[in-house]
């Protein structure tokens, strides 16, 4: 038998195995996200009037609000304004970069540090993270945010020092401006650790000092306080998201059902994976805090897929656990043959990776398709040659009107789902009346009697795109079926030479179109 050796894998290896995900992301995030727009929105009024109450980016007068993303919205801006839309994208590649850091951090520290496992399941997780939910929203902070407070409650466990403990309230603060919305994800992802720092031995839990776990996470709670929205922000959550238009709206707040969209797939069979490997090892040293963490998260995806990020996030990082005494550290003990098999096979596996990194930088060489881009774009340059932005209202539907807003006019309603409820803004339901209106349950001529909007943009996927009254006080400004978008003028805003010059001036461009696409 050939004499063992040592054999470590060459350090490149660790290294490019840690970038792929950043590659991927690069690949993955082609365009911004449609959120984006009303984030650049707030940011921008708030770096240039501060903090506000009472909801300056739409049309309604009045409207009470709470910026839970006030400090995201504001950074977005602050970036997007100094370095415009790369400046985004290379936000969200540091993001990831330190998602995936903590993904490593977190399976080192719970695997006794073993590399090569810990680099698989960061690599997992992260690219499972990437493919759904790694965007230009608030969410990215929040998940810097979580993974850290699980790296820091494992280093307390396991060092038992309750130095690491004093970062749990500064998190708390961070997140409660960053993303308020989810700051009460920092106590449901805290529960299990405080149900396995009691010593149940039918349960078996660990048992860990608890008294500076409990005084870190009341600290945590009184210090959520500490944000311009006071209580308001802690509580936004809770006045928001159930009401019951919200869930059967909103795509990412509809319940799981399996084949509704890809990432109803991918959760399936990622739950399925991570179960029969819990299952499998249940008779291994299993902590009851990641049983606690799987199957509470599961239930949030369960609810909503907007939750699955959740589960993605600690689901997979007690693999490492699980595998930590039968998965290889280092392939520190191999026999001689199977070290140069090794080499051949890490080699060939850098090599690949090179190549898929140049691919990728290939594919992404006309950095246009990275820019912010709205469908919509050419309605709103003619509406910006003709309105003024001081005293114009503009119809448009709920995911455009982000962009309205971000081009500087009023908006009747946008993303921003939870300003537009009566509970909130203690004015008028009109996310409930929009839902009605796109479900064909109002009277189109009463609805557009009752706001009198100055221009339409009307999307195809608009309920008013095909029924719009044929007696109404509008007029077509400009219809691009490419990008299937149209946009009316109330008729009054001009006089009859202005409108006929304007129709006029339509129907030549039109007409100019559809000759240039016969020749086509």
């Amino acid at each position: 038998m050939a004499k063992k050796g040592s054999y470590k894998p060459n350090k490149w290896v660790y290294i490019i195995l840690f970038i792929v995900p950043i590659i991927f992301t690069l690949l993955i995030v082609k365009k911004l996200d449609n959120d984006t727009w009303y984030l650049l929105s707030e940011g921008r009024y708030i770096v240039r009037n501060g903090i506000y109450h009472i909801d300056p980016l739409s049309m309604h007068k009045g409207l009470e609000v709470v910026v839970q993303n006030w400090l995201s919205a504001s950074l977005f801006w602050i970036i997007y304004s100094a370095f415009g839309e790369m400046g985004l994208l290379t936000m969200i590649l540091i993001v990831n970069y330190f998602i995936c850091l903590l993904l490593y951090k977190i399976s080192l520290t719970i695997s006794d540090n073993n590399r090569v496992l810990s680099l698989i399941v960061m690599f997992v997780t992260n690219i499972t993270l990437t493919a759904h939910f790694i965007v230009s929203r608030p969410q990215i902070f929040s998940f810097i945010i979580l993974l850290s407070l699980i790296y820091i409650l494992e280093l307390y466990i396991k060092k038992d020092n309750p130095k690491y403990l004093i970062w749990i309230p500064i998190l708390s603060l961070i997140e409660i401006n960053l993303h308020a919305s989810l700051w009460w994800m920092l106590f449901l992802f805290m529960i299990p650790y405080v149900i396995d720092s009691f010593k149940i031995p039918y349960l078996n839990t660990q048992g860990y000092n608890k008294k500076p776990l409990f005084i870190a996470i009341l600290i945590a709670f009184l210090v959520g306080l500490i944000n311009p929205y006071g209580y308001k922000a802690i509580t936004f959550i809770f006045t928001s998201f159930t009401d019951k238009y919200m869930h059967v709206y909103i795509n990412e707040l509809l319940p799981f059902t399996f084949g509704r969209s890809s990432i109803c797939v991918h959760m399936y069979i990622l739950t399925l994976l991570t179960t029969l490997i819990y299952v499998y090892f249940r008779n291994g040293n299993i902590r009851i805090r990641y049983i606690c963490l799987y199957c509470g998260t599961l239930l949030l995806s369960l609810i909503s897929i907007k939750g699955f990020s959740h589960f993605v996030l600690v689901s997979i990082f007690p693999i490492a656990y699980f595998f930590k005494d039968m998965f290889p550290n280092d392939f520190s003990d191999v026999d001689g043959s199977f070290k140069q098999v090794l080499d051949i096979i890490f080699n060939v596996l850098i090599f690949g990776i090179v190549c898929i990194c140049f691919a990728s930088f290939l594919y992404i060489k006309d950095f246009s398709k990275l820019k912010l881009e709205h469908d919509a774009s050419g309605a709103i340059d003619i509406l910006e040659k003709y309105a003024n932005k001081d005293n114009a209202t503009v119809y448009s539907s709920f995911n455009d009107g982000g962009y309205v807003e971000f081009r500087g006019f009023k908006a009747y309603i946008d993303p921003r789902a939870e300003v537009f409820l009566k509970i909130n803004n203690k004015k008028a339901d009109i996310f409930k009346e929009d839902y009605e209106l796109q479900h064909g349950r109002l009277d189109v001529s009463e609805f557009l009697k009752k706001y009198n909007f100055s221009y339409l943009l009307v999307a195809y996927t608009d309920y008013l795109y095909s029924k719009m009254p044929d007696e109404n006080n509008y007029f077509v400004l400009y219809n691009n079926s490419k990008n299937k978008y149209i946009l009316y003028a109330r008729n009054d805003l001009f006089n009859d030479e202005e409108r006929e010059k304007i129709v006029n001036a339509y129907n030549e461009a039109l007409e100019k179109a559809k000759e240039k696409s016969a020749k086509d």
